[in-house]
């Protein structure tokens, strides 16, 4: 079954990988090779000759408006093709910067003022788009101008400018919704496993092991949701810094939390050892890797590197096949880090934490049954052996049961009793030598009196357990109970709400 469930959650894995939604915009990109890049030293918004002392040519991934106010030129290469298309076109900026646009010269417009000193620069979106004329657009290269400034940042990022280009005129946040409707499935499915852990950890005894596997599926949840945020919500440019840091600490937490449920699931004796390296290891390797992409992928690949060498040595000391499944599943998740290393944070994370943690849940789930189970068995031993007990008690010591009718009191044993029946305002005693005696009070008093050997089996009814010889199915159906037969012959019905409970009480007496 396990092996099932297994090869299940990897073909779900390798549907999501393989699932790729062709996206249907034609993209123009701005041609790296013509990009000029001038300092501003001015606050004039009028663009330079870009042959100035201060002007050079870069690559877009290194173009910084960050703290300072630049002008970019480069080169749009439209085809015929592109130009025979009859929906309406956009530039799109999609960058930590506020900008004002030019296309061929003509003003397009402004995300934000971009301006020398940062008093003076309001701010912009991250992702913007401006409408460009058809009668602008021409074959061949189109000129793109823009002034940016970028002084209201909280960090220093590597590459702030992302893309831009020409498009179909849309919103901006339609780029990043490719594979939008999976990855909230994705999402909706974490957030389940999340319930269903919770649920497991308020049942379960090995709640620590099972709590730290529901804050890795928080964890990781929301990460998700901070990731597809840019698809969802336009925002300011700052707030890309917030939300680069959020999914890093996210990462951070999930990466230490991982090594935690393995070194709890798995029993460590140098559990502080493990946890405080890890975790000084994962931070400097956060701070030296440039990019938030690096960061993100590191803050994951260190905690789990560790998990994979503590169960690896685990499993070689005791050479158990379940640990043996557990190292795969690490190594798998290790070299996908390592394989995907410049894109893991975007969509394969998410497809192999959801199997993994799926994985993990129906372990959970299998192990609460097997709990369950286990202490269904114990409590049937621990009332089987305290009614021996009080069989043996019974027998040594017999308790005397007080009975009261019309003034009258008298006192019985209770091991000559078959079993008491409500009638109305009175209880009969029925006796094992067919006698019957009255008590004038509720089946709840006379209970009180009563030893463990015997049991309620319906509203009206209590059986001595030593003198049950069977229990049967009720003559009118097994939905309406069923029956004991007792030494004397006699018949007490059980109540059908409580009969597995009795068939557990008087299991290995009566069969």
């Amino acid at each position: 079954m396990k092996k099932v469930i297994f090869s299940g959650i990897l073909c779900l894995l390798l549907f999501f990988i393989s699932v790729n939604k062709v996206y249907a915009q034609s993209i123009i990109s701005i041609d790296n090779e013509s990009i000029v890049v001038c300092l501003a030293i001015s606050a004039f918004t009028t663009p330079p000759t870009f042959d100035e002392d201060n002007c050079h040519s870069q690559h877009l991934s290194t173009v910084d408006p960050q703290n300072k106010a630049i002008w970019l030129k480069a080169n749009l290469p439209v085809t015929q093709r592109y130009l025979q298309r009859q929906q309406p076109s956009g530039l799109f900026v999609f960058a930590k910067m506020s900008s004002e646009v030019f296309f061929n010269g003509q003003r397009l417009g402004n995300n934000g003022t971009p301006d020398v000193l940062s008093n003076k620069e309001f701010v912009g979106q991250m992702d913007v788009r401006f409408y460009v004329p058809p009668k602008l657009i021409k074959q061949g290269d189109n000129e793109v101008i823009i002034y940016a400034s970028s002084h209201h940042g909280f960090i220093s990022l590597a590459s702030p400018i992302h893309f831009i280009g020409l498009a179909e005129y849309d919103d901006p946040q339609s780029f990043f919704q490719r594979d939008l409707w999976l990855l909230l499935s994705l999402l909706g499915a974490l957030l389940l496993g999340s319930i269903a852990l919770a649920t497991i950890a308020f049942q379960s005894e090995d709640k620590k092991s099972t709590l730290l596997l529901l804050l890795m599926a928080v964890l990781s949840s929301g990460q998700l949701f901070i990731e597809v945020s840019r698809a969802l919500f336009s925002y300011s440019y700052p707030f890309q810094d917030l939300r680069l840091i959020t999914i890093t600490l996210f990462a951070l937490g999930f990466g230490f939390s991982f090594l935690a449920f393995s070194l709890q699931k798995y029993n460590s004796s140098h559990t502080k050892t493990w946890l405080l390296s890890t975790l000084l290891l994962s931070m400097l390797a956060v701070t030296l890797i440039p990019g938030f992409d690096g960061k993100t992928a590191m803050a994951i690949l260190v905690p789990t590197l560790n998990s994979l060498i503590f169960i690896s040595a685990k499993y070689f000391k005791e050479r158990d096949k379940k640990l043996l499944t557990v190292v795969c599943i690490y190594a798998f998740f290790s070299l996908s880090i390592v394989l995907t290393f410049s894109s893991f944070h975007a969509n394969y994370f998410y497809y192999i934490v959801t199997a993994m943690i799926t994985f993990f849940v129906i372990n959970k789930a299998n192990e609460l049954v097997k709990e369950k189970y286990l202490r269904k068995k114990e409590s049937e031993q621990v009332l089987k052996l305290q009614l021996k007990l009080e069989q043996i008690q019974q027998k040594s010591t017999p308790t005397k049961l007080k009975l009261t009718s019309a003034g009258k009191t008298e006192f019985l044993l209770t091991q000559d009793v078959e079993y008491c029946k409500a009638a109305g305002d009175y209880v009969e005693i029925f006796l094992v030598n067919k006698q019957l005696s009255l008590f004038s009070g509720t089946l709840k008093a006379i209970e009180e009196q009563l030893p463990a050997t015997f049991i309620k089996v319906h509203r009206s009814y209590i059986v001595n357990l030593e003198q049950v010889v069977s229990i049967l199915s009720n003559k009118q159906g097994a939905t309406s109970g069923g029956l004991l037969m007792l030494q004397t012959g006699a018949e007490v019905p059980v109540s059908r709400r409580i009969l597995p409970r009795v068939r557990e009480v008087v299991k290995g007496n009566v069969e």
